[in-house]
């Protein structure tokens, strides 16, 4: 039964959630749904919410009485002392969802208690109430929300793209579908079906429908059970962890929750398991008694307080290894063999030219400004009397110089280090160059030039990568795909919410494997710049640092030949500022004959 609640229990509450975006009224309509016990619920969604945010379930729904007096703040039958505040099980629990949306929005919410013959129909504007009358209508609640922001222009302005907030509408509805799998669950966008999920016999089933089938091979069972808290799920396949974040999900009692710091927990998991910057998909759900977690610290109720968090975090760490470690990720010493192979030492050192003894020739010399540009300027750490060994004319384009050809010749005067670093010698000493941050300085300057004055160059795969991929990410990749055209990704969306990557930049691999982690680099790149706007000079700048760092690994650690060194190094020294990478450190260091008799 709906009651108002005393100011001595409702002071106890947080102030509610204001409702910032059509997202927010989807996120509390969804809980609402649920909290009402409903098998089958869907949401129906009108340009991104904004012209309309519907909600349909078979839940208990209410009587004419019950739908008035739910309009009212803090208007609830979750709770009726504040002991009830540390026994929560439910989602909504203070009563100020449809008062804040009401005051925002028209809403129309139709509901028939189950057992009644007949259901009433109640309208809300901001104004206040509007009218009430009997309708026929099946049992449970059907509840829509219309031009939301209408009466707040200054509000309304401030919504982002539709893409945008579409993609806050999928992450709320995959939250609350996530953690129920035993409930129907139905998304539809201007007639759209994103998702229509039936009952999941298990949790693996719900994630595979939300997350695709690819995701089948990667989902790694983890479970344990102590007298503080329980925890099962899933993990993700090192192997699998991607650079863009998105499947990192906590619940906890049923409810989703955000914790940078259980995030801490799980990342010590994988401590050297996978590449710096790399985050592995994991679905955590905690079950412990309500007492100890409080659940009302956040208005969005997205954060949340553990009594026992630095026990949890090791629960969380150990629960997570002893998981990899079952299947085999976490390496293991076997004492029970009494010889183990020998692994012979790789030498570290090798040169580009093979030639078995130095021959004796006065090299050649030629002035740096014959390789920079014109308008750098050459005086701050060389001159033209500090110059490479051998003549190279600039070169300003990139052919295949960062293949692993397994071929070289000699004569270039250059030494590789560890596939990593570049030696040359100077008349005055010798300079190193690292290899990848040299690369991230070219492809970065060329995927500016590229955004700036549209001239891309892309690379066609012979045979078209088929990916699946989430609703969100298709959307933010369709948001952008003129921008990335730009940028050399050929990139079509397809049926059943697949991609169809047919070109690439010409640093990219080609090959499945290159695609689909150039895809994942793409991808993390828009999530942290939000979309490409090529009106604002950050934002380019942005997403070419991140699609140069991306061409840098794809490119690899193999051997260059003599003459891809070379090119290399040219094609750097080309570059406005080859001193240093897109992030800021030193693309090359160069060691005077002082500095070399400091070492010796």
């Amino acid at each position: 039964m709906l009651k108002i609640l005393p100011p001595n229990i409702s002071n106890l509450i947080a102030a509610g959630e204001v409702v910032q975006r059509p997202a927010s009224a989807v996120k509390e309509l969804l809980e609402n749904a649920v909290d009402a016990g409903a098998g089958n619920i869907s949401v129906i969604i009108e340009d991104s919410g904004k012209t309309l945010i519907q909600v349909i379930d078979d839940g208990c729904g209410m009587t004419p009485d019950e739908a008035r007096l739910c309009f009212e703040r803090h208007a609830t039958s979750k709770i009726s002392e504040a002991a009830d505040l540390s026994a929560i099980m439910t989602y909504g629990f203070r009563g100020e969802a449809l008062p804040s949306i009401a005051s925002v929005a028209e809403v129309t919410l139709r509901t028939r208690k189950r057992g009644s013959e007949t259901g009433s129909e109640t309208v809300f504007t901001p104004s206040g109430f509007v009218g009430q009358e009997e309708t026929a209508m099946p049992e449970g609640t059907n509840i829509a929300v219309r031009n939301i922001f209408y009466s707040l222009p200054a509000r309304r302005k401030f919504l982002k793209s539709d893409s945008t907030e579409f993609r806050q509408i999928v992450s709320e509805f995959s939250h609350v579908a996530l953690c129920r799998p035993e409930i129907s669950v139905r998304l539809v966008h201007n007639g759209k079906d994103i998702y229509n999920l039936k009952k999941a016999n298990t949790l693996k089933q719900r994630i595979l429908e939300i997350e695709g089938k690819d995701m089948v091979k990667e989902l790694i069972d983890v479970r344990t059970s102590t007298r503080i808290i329980n925890i099962s799920g899933f993990v993700g396949n090192p192997s699998d962890a991607r650079k863009s974040a998105g499947n990192q999900f906590f619940f906890v009692n049923g409810r989703y929750f955000r914790s940078p710091y259980f995030h801490k927990a799980l990342m010590k998991a994988y401590d050297s398991l996978i590449p710096e910057g790399a985050y592995p998909s994991y679905y955590i759900f905690f079950e412990t008694s309500p007492e100890n977690v409080d659940v009302n610290i956040h208005p969005a109720k997205t954060e949340v307080k553990f009594e026992n968090e630095t026990e949890i975090f090791e629960i969380l760490t150990a629960a997570v290894k002893e998981s990899l470690g079952r299947n085999s990720f976490i390496p293991t010493i076997d004492f029970d063999h009494d010889t183990l192979p020998d692994i012979p030492a790789p030498s570290r050192f090798h040169y580009t030219g093979g030639y078995s003894r130095p021959q004796a020739s006065r090299p050649q010399h030629i002035p740096y400004e014959t390789i920079l540009p014109p308008d750098m300027n050459t005086s701050r750490h060389y001159s033209s009397m500090d110059s490479p060994d051998s003549p190279s004319p600039a070169v300003n384009g990139y052919g295949d110089i960062f293949g692993d050809s397994g071929t070289s010749s000699s004569g270039s005067g250059i030494l590789q280090i560890s596939g990593r670093y570049l030696v040359t010698t100077l008349r005055s000493g010798m300079m190193v160059v690292d290899i990848r941050r040299a690369r991230e300085r070219i492809f970065y300057e060329k995927y500016l030039r590229q955004l700036d004055n549209s001239s891309p160059i892309s690379h066609q795969v012979l045979f078209p990568c088929v990916m699946q991929l989430s609703p969100e990410k298709i959307s933010l990749l369709t948001e952008n795909r003129e921008q990335l055209r730009m940028l050399g990704f050929d990139i079509e969306p397809g049926e059943d919410f697949s991609i169809s990557v047919n070109g690439l930049p010409e640093e990219f691999g080609t090959d499945d494997d290159s695609v689909r982690a150039a895809v994942d680099d793409l991808l993390a790149s828009l999530t942290e710049t939000g979309s490409i706007d090529l009106m604002k000079a950050d934002r380019r700048e942005a997403m070419a640092r991140r699609l140069a760092s991306a061409a840098a690994t794809s490119a690899g650690n193999g051997r260059l030949t003599s003459d891809e060194a070379r090119l290399l190094v040219d094609t750097l020294f080309s570059c406005a500022e080859p001193e240093t990478s897109p992030g800021g450190k030193k693309c090359m260091s160069v060691l005077t004959e002082e500095d070399i008799e400091k070492l010796l």
